[in-house]
């Protein structure tokens, strides 16, 4: 005799299991909160390719086994810290990984400050990027000089690809900017000293009204800035003397959050590091690219190349700050000599446009 068998026995058996193996999966997949933060908003290229790569690709890397699905807080524009707040946002774990511009942090980051000691150099974005995490990754100091401030560095990224000054009037020789008075931020200062012009200390965002009034003549910016705020409106005589671009942006992760994190989790964060800063980059030539056109269009800017000889005046004029900066690192236990002369030699080797060699000079 036949044993009965009830109609689609097997069909409900198979979708039962798979159900069972389904939820089983979900289960087992680990949430786990990720806090990052900025003061800066999204505007900000390192700022929104967190958003737009480096989360994703995290994402991306987990889903491979499901183990882990991350619940993203992206606390910018000012939500957890205010910029400049970065930093000490992630030493008290007000973030798990933070965006902190080093440029602000002088005192507590000064092996960070290495792109500013040595301008004329590069205007490469991926060759700032590049070089930069290559000494970070041969120097465990730069690891150290944050591990006291309760986090760890991941990655630098770029700020800009080519400093150049923005004046009211037209300016076309070296000697012609002596007695203007420029804006510069901080690390600048030192950078105008040989063209005899004027440095007045200036932040973003009292440029406009500053130019506008005339407390100085022109500024020291990038051109993805100076669109985004159009300061080419009161400034459109761009001078291109080849100062070069900085990297100053480092994603540091809380120590304490680090250690909590699964190693697999861990090893996708550090899969993102290159994808954030590809994407970094990739906007900040995309925004160079948009300012200047709306400068042209909307404001007349007018571009002048530095000539050759006045742009070695220019770089041949500057103290030797590189090599003081090493110098004071040394005095502080650090290689500074060390580090300057691999970051020199990654950019003679990728065959970068240096025009004054930091660590002989």
């Amino acid at each position: 005799m036949r044993a009965f068998r009830w109609p689609g026995t097997t069909a409900f058996a198979v979708a039962a299991l798979s159900s069972v193996l389904i939820c089983g999966q979900a289960l087992a997949q680990q949430s786990i909160k990720i806090t990052i933060i900025s003061g800066n908003a999204p505007a900000n290229t390192p700022i929104g390719s967190a958003i737009d790569a480096f989360s994703p690709a995290v994402d991306k890397a987990l889903a491979r086994t499901g183990k882990y699905k991350v619940q993203w807080v992206h606390g910018f524009s000012g939500t957890i810290v205010k910029t400049r707040g970065e930093l000490e946002g992630v030493e008290a774990g007000l973030g798990d990984l933070g965006i902190v511009p080093g440029v602000f942090y002088v005192d507590k980051m000064p092996l960070y400050q290495l792109s500013y000691m040595t301008p004329f150099t590069t205007k490469d974005v991926n060759a700032l990027t590049e070089g930069f995490n290559m000494v970070m990754e041969k120097f465990p100091e730069f690891t150290r000089e944050l591990e006291k401030y309760n986090q760890i560095p991941l990655r630098t990224a770029a700020a800009n690809e080519n400093y150049a000054l923005w004046t009211k009037k037209g300016v076309k020789r070296l000697s012609e900017l002596k007695g203007m008075k420029i804006g510069v931020g901080g690390p600048n200062v030192p950078w105008i000293r040989p063209t005899g012009a004027v440095s007045v200390l200036t932040t973003a965002d009292t440029i406009y009204n500053s130019l506008q009034t005339g407390v100085y003549d022109g500024i020291v910016m990038w051109q993805q800035i100076v669109g985004a705020l159009k300061f080419c409106e009161l400034a459109p005589y761009h001078l291109d003397a080849g100062l070069g671009g900085v990297a100053m942006f480092v994603m540091t992760a809380n120590k304490d959050s680090w250690a909590r994190f699964p190693a697999e989790v861990k090893g996708a964060i550090k899969q993102a590091l290159k994808p954030w800063s590809d994407e970094n980059n990739r906007r900040i030539l995309t925004g160079t690219e948009q300012g200047q056109q709306l400068c042209v269009k909307q404001f007349k800017q007018k571009t002048t190349r530095l000539s050759d000889g006045d742009v070695k005046a220019w770089a041949n004029g500057l103290p030797p700050l590189a090599l003081d900066w090493a110098k004071q690192r040394e005095a502080a236990g650090q290689p500074g000599r060390k580090i300057l002369t691999a970051w020199m030699n990654y950019m003679r080797a990728n065959k970068q446009p240096v025009i004054r060699h930091w660590d002989k000079q």
